[in-house]
């Protein structure tokens, strides 16, 4: 992001968080919200190891309502890597029949996947699993409608996008059209003592125009083998994605499973495919014990490099002190010889430390 641009994010943002009567605007229902999440890193020098403290995410972001017109929501994070902001959502939804159908424009998530929706601040470990980084479309662009209905038990969603992630333009004539739908037993609120089951379904079709969307298990110079990279893509993309959970009291057992098909001009058809099986105990609802099997088979592998599949053991240990606060570990063991899994999110708006053989991660977390 150049200077320039950043400047014009961080004053849009504050534009928003000013009070309303210097706007002079009627306004209502403010809330601002941000999470930071730092931490240490060590890894087995095999893979690229980069020991040493890290900042994984840090994120400010306001939500409202202007009258009964609309609401809006904008957001931005700031990339490590880079040393610069980045606008990450910045959306206007108009209320077109209460909380059943809601017509939403600009930038956001689009409505594919459970754990590539939720909230990053709520997800066991420290970045989200290697099919959903490498799969899920992620943020976009463009105009979608959903609702909730059954109360709130069921939800879907609808929308076209850009599909060149939070980009402002498109680079073709194609659009990422989404979709998803999803059930949950108890609604929008869940007790300790309620047996919840949700289940899920979601689908994406994009055509793209030589957009880097395309896994493929790559050289890297930083490690002893392969690891997955994307490559430029043009032709039509297919995604699907299901999604499982079931939780009582202290136990949970969730997973989800996405696919993509790519058909490139010229007639060569590729797959994709990956997702995670993940259980986990509570304790006092003050400590959380998780373990997660995650896997992903890139589209296919470079000539000369190893297995295209990637699989991981990761487990993990929260303590949940209360109020906004999460102290986590967690450790990562590669399964079948893999070292590594996807380095970002296809939308390169998660830049989390991707999961290698041998990783021990502390995360501290402060999330409003």
């Amino acid at each position: 992001m150049t200077p320039n641009r950043t400047t014009l994010v961080a004053l849009a943002l504050a534009a928003l968080l000013a009070p309303a009567s210097a706007r002079g605007q009627t306004s209502s229902d403010l809330t601002v919200s941000g999470m930071l999440r730092t931490g240490f890193r060590l890894e087995a020098e095999k893979a690229g190891g980069k020991d040493g403290f890290a900042l994984y995410d840090a994120r400010l972001g306001a939500r409202g309502r202007v009258g009964i017109v609309f609401d809006y929501m904008a957001g931005i994070e700031y990339d490590a890597e880079d040393g610069a902001l980045r606008l990450i959502d910045a959306s206007l939804a108009v209320p077109l029949r209460e909380e059943m159908l809601r017509l939403k424009l600009g930038l956001g998530l689009a409505p594919f996947g459970r754990e590539a929706t939720i909230d990053k601040a709520k997800i066991p470990f420290v970045e989200r699993s290697q099919a959903t980084l490498a799969l899920a479309p992620g943020r976009q662009i463009g105009v979608g409608l959903g609702g909730r209905a059954l109360e709130s038990r069921l939800a879907y969603d609808i929308g076209m996008y850009n599909g060149n992630g939070p980009r402002f333009e498109n680079d073709g004539n194609g659009f990422l059209w989404v979709a998803r739908a999803s059930w949950n037993s108890v609604g929008d609120v869940e007790f300790f003592e309620d047996f919840v089951f949700e289940v899920g379904a979601s689908a994406a079709f994009s055509e793209d125009s030589a957009y880097a969307a395309l896994p493929v298990t790559g050289p890297d110079l930083d490690i002893d083998g392969g690891a997955p990279v994307y490559e430029p893509f043009t032709g039509n993309r297919w995604v699907l994605g299901a999604n499982a959970r079931v939780e009582y009291r202290t136990i949970a057992l969730a997973g989800e499973y996405l696919w993509a098909n790519y058909e490139e001009r010229g007639n060569v058809d590729l797959s994709s495919e990956g997702g995670y099986v993940q259980a986990s105990y509570s304790l006092w609802g003050a400590l959380e014990w998780t373990a997660r099997y995650d896997w992903f088979r890139t589209a296919y592998a470079l000539e000369g490099l190893p297995d295209d599949t990637t699989e991981f053991l990761v487990l993990g240990l929260n303590l949940l002190p209360g109020l906004y606060g999460k102290l986590g570990i967690q450790y990562a063991i590669g399964l079948d010889g893999s070292l590594v899994g996807p380095s970002e999110s296809l939308d390169g708006t998660n830049v989390g430390p991707r999961l290698a053989d041998g990783q021990f991660l502390l995360n501290l977390q402060v999330a409003f």
